[in-house]
């Protein structure tokens, strides 16, 4: 029959074949692949055992009932004096899976890096484990070029070595814990010529965040501003509706996280539109104005605007400023739990917006300054 033409058992010299399609399994040499697997994850559990003394563990993640069934075809095969098992039973048996936890080798806490291993079949005679990287500490990148590495070297010391292949999970352990320590160095390295190619302007780099109620001359009003930051070597971002929207006394929620994050996609498809907006001539309302440079500038800024004139009152007589409230200022290199640092800008933008809150959280959520402020006080000074 046609199954019979593409399956045939042959026996040469004791040791059973199947072939189908061509392709020539021996039975034999799973089953020895087999053992070489089960005796290696036996070390490496020796090797790091499981102990809350330390933060370095081998964990086999193949359910126990499984690894049982594996050693008990492997101790059949053995016992017996090399049966072979059927094919039906070998295409059954699970492939072993687990988990290599090292604690990086840093001076400054690397943190630890997980590789998580599934072994084929045919590992390591012809196939290299399957592996995957993830850690608490190094970088996405860092992490990525560690796993091409580990691989590369797995594949020399399985399906590229010869026939037989060699194991090699005790290798990339090895290998793993050199890398990973050599990339926290560098890391760190790199931070620390950051920090130190910092100029004194960067370090005392301050942010703030105002919000003016309304301009009732508005285009004079932000060239003064405008004029104020150039002076002062001052960055700024004004965004400005012409209605009143978001509130002062808004209190926040998690519908509000939800609503923001719904309306990122959105927003983004008329952000070149609405940037770089001046305001029309006459009244705008609800106006924020974020600030970024040193902090003796800022200071002047604020005090700029309640000693100067800056706008017009209802009659067309010049006042100064007296509805500027400061939402937040600090240092740059701060951020609230669960933030990241406020971006770097520079130069005077301005950016119009509809006046609601949800527009407003996009606008802050941009800048990482989505919470500026505390419960009842998030919109106040």
């Amino acid at each position: 029959t046609d199954s019979c033409a593409r399956r045939r058992v042959l026996r040469t010299c004791g040791v059973v074949l199947f072939q189908c399609d061509g392709h020539v399994v021996t039975m034999t040499c799973v089953m020895e692949r087999l053992r070489r697997q089960l005796m290696e994850f036996e070390v490496l559990g020796a090797m790091y055992p499981e102990e809350e003394s330390t933060d370095s563990r081998f964990v086999v993640d193949t359910p126990v009932t499984e690894v049982d069934a594996l050693n008990a075809a492997v101790s059949k095969w053995e016992d017996h004096g090399g049966e072979i098992p059927t094919e039906a039973e070998v295409s059954r048996l699970p492939n072993l899976r687990a988990s290599l936890t090292l604690r990086v080798p840093d001076d400054d806490n690397g943190g630890t890096v997980r590789l998580t291993i599934s072994l084929p079949h045919t590992y390591p005679n012809s196939a290299p484990p399957s592996l995957q990287l993830s850690s608490s500490k190094l970088t996405r990148k860092s992490q990525s070029l560690i796993l091409v590495a580990l691989e590369k070297f797995a594949t020399t010391l399985t399906s590229d070595l010869d026939e037989h292949g060699s194991e090699c999970l005790m290798e990339l352990a090895r290998t793993l814990e050199e890398r990973s320590a050599a990339a926290a160095a560098a890391e760190r390295e790199e931070e620390e010529k950051k920090r130190k190619n910092a100029t004194d302007d960067d370090r005392d780099a301050t942010i703030a965040v105002l919000r003016i109620d309304h301009m009732n001359d508005s285009k004079t009003y932000v060239k003064t501003l405008q004029k104020w930051c150039t002076a002062l070597g001052l960055g700024a971002r004004v965004f400005w509706s012409t209605r009143k929207g978001a509130k002062s006394g808004k209190k926040w929620t998690s519908e509000d996280d939800e609503k923001t994050v719904a309306m990122e996609n959105q927003s983004s498809k008329n952000e070149t539109a609405t940037k770089n907006t001046q305001p029309p001539v006459g009244r705008v309302e609800n106006v924020f104005v974020i600030l970024h440079g040193e902090s003796e500038s800022v200071s002047e800024f604020l005090k700029r605007t309640r000693v100067e004139f800056v706008d017009i009152d209802g009659k067309g007589n010049k006042c100064k400023e007296r509805n500027t409230v400061v939402l937040c200022r600090r240092s740059i290199e701060v951020a609230k739990k669960g933030e990241d640092v406020v971006p770097v800008f520079s130069g005077f933008e301005c950016e119009q917006f509809d006046g609601s809150n949800e527009k407003l959280e996009l606008i802050l959520k941009r800048f990482n300054l989505l919470h500026v402020g505390t419960g009842d006080a998030r919109w106040k000074a």
